[in-house]
């Protein structure tokens, strides 16, 4: 099968690594281009874990799925880490379940625990902003520069850990960003500007998957002097008001529990926690 590469496994049994096409065949969906994917021989495999594409240099890691997923876990996890791209040097994996073997098989292979985050979500038509005093630019291919300088100034002593990931390259990660396909008319990012035509801050919402009635806010962020003025409420209530008249009807977020002014505005905007994970992380 082409884009399949089968392994002596170091334990009980051998694995096959599975890309482009092979995945469909391998485990009934595909995953995207970018994806590689570890597992147990059979189609559709009966255990497996895939490796997606999260950044410039960044992978996420979804949980083992199958009917042996967990059992089978830290063999597919060593097997699937050898196999990233020489590029990747962060991979995160996040989870939900919160069971001690998963722990285990992330800390073996060198992960850090790194960070807590809430999954949060609202019903939309939000609330209106109560004072437009921004002006707001979408975004534009020939913006995308002036984007990433705004994208940068808002992560300069911003206290959310998994934003700060990019400060060492904003016009890299908001590439990435800009390059995923969202589908037609699945984007809203706005950058808001001062009076005085600095910027204050920007939204960047998305939509979450192939249904239009659910997105995702990517980002929300305010630039240090704009901030504690009510900017990030006005652009995030704005933002959404024209995701609604997009066809949005859920807006979806996750924020780092240490992140206590976004957990703030979320939860004064109407946005309730669904769930609590947490984040491993491996620097390689």
């Amino acid at each position: 099968m082409e884009g399949t590469r089968r392994l002596p496994g170091p334990g009980r049994w051998a694995i096959e690594v599975w890309r482009g096409d092979a995945v469909r065949q391998a485990i009934g969906r595909s995953l995207g281009p970018g994806a590689v994917v570890a597992g147990r021989p059979g189609t559709p495999s009966p255990s497996w874990l895939a490796g997606l594409p999260f950044g410039p240099d960044q992978f996420f890691i979804g949980s083992a799925s199958g009917a042996l997923g967990i059992d089978d876990l830290p063999q597919l996890l060593e097997t699937l880490l050898r196999e990233l791209p020489p590029h990747v040097r962060r991979v995160y994996h996040y989870d939900a379940s919160w069971l001690a073997p998963v722990g285990r098989a992330y800390l073996g292979q060198g992960f850090e625990e790194f960070v807590h985050r809430y999954s949060m979500q609202r019903r939309l038509p939000a609330a209106s902003a109560p004072q437009q005093r921004l002006t707001l630019l979408p975004f534009i291919p020939e913006r995308q520069e002036f984007f990433a300088e705004t994208y940068g100034g808002c992560l300069v002593d911003c206290r959310s850990p998994m934003s700060l990931e990019d400060l060492g390259d904003p016009a890299a990660a908001l590439a990435f960003q800009a390059a995923q396909d969202h589908g037609p008319d699945g984007r809203r990012w706005y950058l808001g500007l001062l009076p005085d035509g600095q910027p204050a801050g920007m939204a960047l919402l998305d939509r979450y998957g192939p249904a239009p009635s659910d997105w995702v806010v990517s980002f929300l962020g305010t630039v240090a002097d704009a901030r504690g003025q009510g900017y990030g409420r006005e652009l995030l209530l704005r933002a959404a008001a024209h995701a609604t008249r997009a066809g949005a009807r859920r807006l979806h977020l996750a924020v780092c529990q240490t992140n206590e002014p976004a957990l703030g505005l979320y939860r004064s905007t109407g946005f309730r926690t669904e769930e609590t994970y947490r984040v491993f992380r491996l620097a390689r």
